[in-house]
């Protein structure tokens, strides 16, 4: 039997980006252990991934001091600080590590863990040379080009394995939600979660488009309700949105930005009947417990690449002539009304609309009014990129 560790030390989205990959491995090695290493405050949200034995924390500082370490050259007393603590982390040593970080301490961490280490380079930790699959991101993310391959199935191919067919979900949290959390989804509706921050200050939504929504969403909806998603930080933003809102509609808002665990986040997320934000790591958790999305897409995110994974997601992508960071000047706030209203969604200026579908490559997104059908260019450059990995 195999030990596998999967290392995952981005954020949250990211996090819950990398489940078909680990379905994918869980498919493909059945009998197989397979742990996940993961930054310590997102550590809750591993234990809802199926298909996992068992969710390590890890401490972003003490990593980056020993990745920082590492570039210069390990004291012997260092190396006996690193080893002691890795012996507390992982009393033994893993068969294969996979590595889904393009950076120092990820690598690091691989190479440290376990025997073999499977990841962006090449050739070893300390080859500069990337797989095809880890180029291809990098190549993605620099040049911001159209990406016809999901992060996610991405994730898949530089692991070496094929995307799962079926989007995975979420394990269902145990227990209750909080006392104030439980009328949440009971009585009238839609109740559509508002995730209001981001984790990129690029990808905000401003304050005044938010609240012009929810007035025009409560005004068209009259049983509407709204959940204001977000976490601690992000208080003061959902304060901000509900200040200037009309007395008569703030009893059918529910602001629970910095009250929720990530299990109560999961539970609360299921209880909506879709969710609304920008590219955001609740936005991606909601497309994992099975809520429908509706995402507006900004500054660099890109439909193709981080849209929600799954079927059946609505994202508005802001249009740019050069591929560079697109502000907006017009938001698709009639569009996604529309759909709330299951009506055909009008047209927005700057905006394109784009659904996504699932076939055996994994998720992909279509244009509206555009062929629904994959595009061709996705199982070519599968099978191009996959040849090309080394055995």
């Amino acid at each position: 039997m195999t030990r596998t560790l999967v290392i995952q030390l981005a954020r949250l989205g990211d996090l819950v980006q990398t489940m078909p990959m680990i379905t994918a491995l869980r498919k493909q090695c059945p009998r197989d252990t397979i742990d996940l290493l993961c930054p310590e405050p997102i550590r809750d949200l591993g234990t809802l991934i199926p298909g996992l034995d068992r969710v390590i924390g890890w401490d972003g500082a003490r990593w980056h001091r020993w990745a920082a370490r590492a570039t210069q050259g390990l004291q012997p007393d260092q190396r006996g600080e690193i080893e002691q603590e890795l012996a507390t982390l992982c009393p033994h040593r893993y068969d294969r590590a996979f590595v889904l970080n393009q950076h120092t301490r990820a690598i690091l961490a691989g190479t440290l863990l376990a025997n073999e280490c499977v990841g962006p380079l090449a050739q070893g930790p300390l080859s500069e040379q990337l797989t095809p699959w880890a180029a291809y991101v990098r190549e993605i993310a620099r040049t911001r080009r159209s990406n016809r391959v999901h992060l996610s199935d991405a994730f898949c191919g530089m692991c070496g394995l094929l995307p799962p067919g079926t989007p995975p979900r979420c394990v269902t949290p145990l227990g209750s939600p909080s006392r104030n959390l439980e009328q949440i989804g009971r009585g009238g509706g839609p109740w559509i979660g508002l995730v209001v921050g981001a984790g990129d200050p690029a990808r905000l939504v401003p304050v005044d488009v938010w609240r012009t929504w929810i007035v025009r969403f409560l005004a068209v909806l009259p049983r509407g309700r709204i959940v204001l998603i977000g976490h601690g930080t992000e208080c003061e933003r959902a304060r901000d949105i509900q200040q200037t809102l009309p007395p008569s509609i703030l009893g059918r808002i529910w602001d629970i930005t910095g009250q929720t665990t990530i299990h109560e986040l999961a539970h609360t997320l299921t209880r909506c009947h879709h969710v609304i934000g920008s590219d955001t790591g609740p936005l991606h958790l909601a497309a994992a417990v099975g809520t429908p999305t509706l995402g507006w897409y900004f500054a660099r995110a890109r439909v193709h690449e981080t849209g929600p994974y799954g079927s059946g997601h609505r994202i508005w992508q802001a249009q740019s002539d050069d591929g560079g960071v697109v502000v907006p000047t017009t938001w698709p706030i009639e569009p996604s009304l529309d759909v709330l209203l299951n009506k055909s969604p009008s047209t927005q200026s700057q905006w394109s609309q784009w659904t996504s579908q699932t076939d055996e490559w994994g998720t992909y997104y279509s244009e509206a009014g555009q062929s629904s059908a994959p595009p061709r260019e996705r199982e070519a450059l599968w099978h191009e990129l996959s040849q090309a990995m080394p055995v």
